[in-house]
């Protein structure tokens, strides 16, 4: 297949993606290491820890499984147009860190 500008356009969305799925990943655990001397929370203190949960690191962690899945499907949907395949592998690796996080988080939750 021959890159077009649309594919093109939608290549670089997907790398986009990726990307910014990798950054938040990278953003939720470093927030989550330093959160006592980034906000003051100790570890076990439940309420403020409930907050940053529900208001940062959820919906962080959310819209990154959602853009690595949105970038998955799509790196494999273009994979024949991709004109370099280490750029390919590179963004698939980029996008996987959410995927696996999530289905470790659901096996965690289901094997108990």
């Amino acid at each position: 297949m021959e890159l077009t500008k649309p594919n093109r356009k939608k290549i670089k969305w997907t790398k986009g993606m990726s990307i910014v799925s990798f950054l938040l990943i990278l953003m939720i655990f470093l927030i989550d290491n330093i959160k006592e001397p980034l906000f003051g929370l100790k570890d076990g203190y439940a309420p403020h820890n409930f907050g940053l949960n529900i208001f940062i690191i959820g919906p962080s962690m959310l819209l990154s499984f959602v853009l690595s899945i949105i970038a998955t499907v799509r790196i494999i949907k273009y994979w024949k147009v991709w004109p370099n395949s280490n750029s390919k592998y590179l963004f698939f690796g980029l996008a996987l860190p959410a995927i696996i996080i999530y289905i470790d988080l659901l096996i965690r939750i289901f094997k108990n």
